[in-house]
């Protein structure tokens, strides 16, 4: 082994070395520090397996409170996942939560594992571990603490994706299917795969999700009969937009990270910002359209369309974003095929990072969709560039 092998390998471990412990120590410090939203997944589960409606927010808070101590929000997920938060429920509280960090950890890194396969980059060693580490910062770590689901959405949109790949239609209309569990944030994306598939004549992974759908819904009426029903009451609507009391009533208004409150931070509200977001809407929809015409991918159209989706969801947090680690290292792959880029994709990954410090709230942690609009376009725009040289 020649001196720079050697030196290179060790620098590899080192990384490597970094990645693992400071991965174990956010992962610890957010269990330590966080906590907000597993609360509500455990009482879903524990009023499911009392024969209650987890969605009736007077059943649901009871248990919250039994557990935690203290009032949260409705439940709004899909009845299968409910069924999946059944087994956390049989066990006490703090095992339970201690057990949903655990996952979310192996989740997190299973997805990372899953990536590795769908894009060649960045080359196993230090590169790797370093972007593992950064991802790990900024996606993973706040949705650790806030013990949210954007980890299992991102690690759920890899077996799609690695399924379809690889041709195998049943799973793969299975895992869009189970997908579809936190509608707000996977919807677009589901339907714009969907369509996808059926331009390219592949109706066997849409026939397979439809059926799979078909099934839950039906078993969800036989288990829970009339759950819809209470997302017609007032507190569902309420509860997206301000803590709510024991009774239901508005404590404090809540923070999100989407356009329109990127915007109002920045002091653009009423007219003009519905201007900017229906010009973005728009934008968004010719994108996603030319995207599903022209990309031969999965895991380019995937990546575009989880970026319009951010951009314009009209309800999203900070905690939901993992799933942009995806759109993050497909434009970092693009960028690495041109060696006079590297720079602009460190400038790129810098600013994703000095995101997380901009602002007090998670309003701000919008810049990252704006960053990656930015890079990404650029990205495009480059590529194009090289095609009419060549």
């Amino acid at each position: 082994m020649n001196s720079s092998s050697k030196v290179s390998s060790i620098t590899d471990f080192i990384t490597l070395s970094f990645l693992v412990t400071l991965s174990l120590a956010l992962a610890i410090l957010a269990y330590s520090f966080g906590g907000v939203d597993f609360g509500v997944y455990y009482a879903a589960g524990r009023v499911l397996l009392l024969g209650g409606n987890p969605y009736d927010y007077s059943q649901l808070v009871a248990e919250i409170v039994s557990s935690t101590g203290a009032t949260n929000n409705p439940y709004y997920y899909a009845p299968w996942f409910t069924w999946a938060l059944t087994p956390l429920a049989l066990l006490p509280f703090e095992t339970a939560r201690i057990l949903w960090a655990v996952l979310n950890f192996g989740f997190w890194f299973w997805g990372l594992f899953n990536l590795s396969k769908l894009i060649a980059w960045p080359l196993i060693g230090w590169r790797r571990w370093g972007m593992y580490l950064l991802v790990t910062f900024v996606f993973a770590w706040g949705t650790w603490g806030s013990e949210q689901v954007g980890v299992l959405i991102f690690l759920i949109l890899t077996f799609v994706i690695l399924s379809l790949e690889r041709e195998k239609w049943l799973s793969g209309g299975i895992w869009m299917a189970l997908l579809l569990f936190k509608p707000n944030i996977t919807v677009l994306p589901v339907i714009a795969l969907t369509v996808w598939l059926i331009l390219r004549g592949k109706w066997k992974p849409v026939i397979s999700m439809a059926g799979a759908l078909m099934l839950m819904v039906v078993l969800s009426l036989l288990i829970s009969p009339g759950w819809y029903l209470e997302f017609l009451q007032p507190d569902k609507v309420t509860g997206l937009s301000y803590t709510l009391s024991g009774s239901g009533t508005v404590q404090i208004l809540r923070y999100t990270s989407t356009l329109l409150d990127w915007l109002s931070a920045y002091g653009i509200i009423g007219n003009t910002a519905y201007a900017i977001y229906a010009i973005a809407a728009l934008a968004g929809l010719l994108i996603t359209i030319q995207a599903i015409n022209k990309t031969h991918s999965i895991v380019q159209l995937m990546a575009v369309v989880i970026l319009v989706n951010f951009t314009l969801v009209p309800y999203t947090l900070f905690y939901d974003y993992p799933a942009l680690v995806l759109t993050l290292f497909l434009v970092n792959a693009e960028l690495s095929e041109k060696p006079k880029m590297v720079w602009i994709q460190w400038l790129m990954n810098g600013a994703v990072l000095a995101s997380l410090f901009v602002g007090d709230n998670i309003t701000y942690r919008y810049w990252i969709v704006v960053i990656l609009l930015f890079f990404a376009a650029f990205s495009k725009f480059m590529a194009a560039g090289g095609e009419k040289t060549g």
